[in-house]
């Protein structure tokens, strides 16, 4: 394991679930089989699995100090992820997402609402030591001119420090924006989600890498998860990989099964390991998220995975 950390650089909220047999019906009362508080976004999601598998691991965010805030914050700081230069906004509400699962289906349906808490801006990114850190992960957010400031900075660094004290840059394109493509010149991997895939016009996984390369060539890697249809990606040097999915015999909880595909790929990448190893150990990891509730299981599981490989 480097010595080194893996800096996710993105959104922390407070994720409120419901587990319900079936999506509610518009103005209706009903019972949920149970709920509970996770802590959620991203970039937080994407450290609890790097965590859970023994990464060192950091986490850039903006923090409210609303007192329902704590619970995310306790539980970082018990699962040991570095909150040390996040950034504490006074007076603002949490980010708050609401999340119904039906469990005959295994979906989940995702409200979202940030009414006031300010996004991070390169001068939050710029009190990050870049020698700390092997990686540095941002989640593809609004703020993408910003994001792209911060890894600007990133590319500087390396350019002065090559190769010895390279960082490997990636980047999580999910939301349908357009502003999502200010991200790709410079990164070394691009995870490249299926919603934001098919704004851009593809169809298929297979499809979107090589669409996404030829219209933003470049030396980088793609990373095309798509559902139960699999996983495409190229490499810096246009080799093809593909990947299957390995799905449970029930699905009990899909949020989070992004995050924890891209956990773990970069956990595999950052030690080094091919791409094709690197798809197929985070796509079993997250079947194996999604069979249950959470993301704690996994630490007992993992094991299963690394065996496979």
């Amino acid at each position: 394991m480097t010595a080194k950390r893996i800096l996710c650089v993105g959104l922390c909220d407070l994720d409120i679930i419901q587990v319900c047999e079936s999506y509610p019906v518009e103005d209706s009362d009903q019972r949920s089989s149970h709920s509970r508080w996770q802590r959620g976004g991203n970039a937080s999601n994407n450290c609890t699995v790097l965590a859970l598998l023994g990464a060192k691991c950091e986490l850039l965010a903006t923090f409210s100090d609303s007192e329902h805030f704590g619970f995310a914050l306790r539980d970082l700081e018990r699962r040991g992820i570095d909150i040390g230069r996040c950034v504490v906004h006074r007076g603002c509400e949490i980010p708050l997402s609401t999340v119904w699962l039906g469990a005959a289906s295994g979906s989940r349906t995702i409200v979202h609402s940030n009414p006031d808490l300010p996004e991070l801006t390169v001068e939050d990114f710029e009190r990050c030591d870049l020698r700390e850190y092997s990686w540095v992960h941002f989640e593809g957010r609004r703020s993408a001119a910003e994001i792209d400031k911060m890894i600007g900075r990133v590319k500087a660094w390396n350019e002065m420090t090559e190769p010895k004290g390279t960082v490997t840059i990636s980047v999580d394109l999910e939301k349908p924006r357009d502003s999502n493509l200010l991200l790709i010149a410079n990164a070394n991997v691009v995870f490249l989600g299926k919603d934001f895939a098919r704004f851009l016009g593809y169809n298929s996984s297979q499809e979107a890498v090589y669409g996404l390369r030829k219209s933003h060539p470049g030396s980088y890697t793609i990373i095309c998860p798509w559902g139960s249809s699999g996983i495409s990606a190229l490499d810096e040097k246009d080799q093809f990989y593909s990947c299957g999915v390995y799905p449970p015999e029930r699905v009990r909880d899909s949020l989070g099964a992004g995050d924890t595909f891209c956990a773990g790929c970069i956990f595999q990448l950052n030690l080094g390991k091919r791409l094709q190893d690197a798809l197929e150990f985070g796509s079993r990891l997250a079947g194996l998220k999604i069979g249950d509730f959470g993301f704690d299981h996994l630490k007992k599981k993992v094991n299963n995975v690394i065996v496979v490989l």
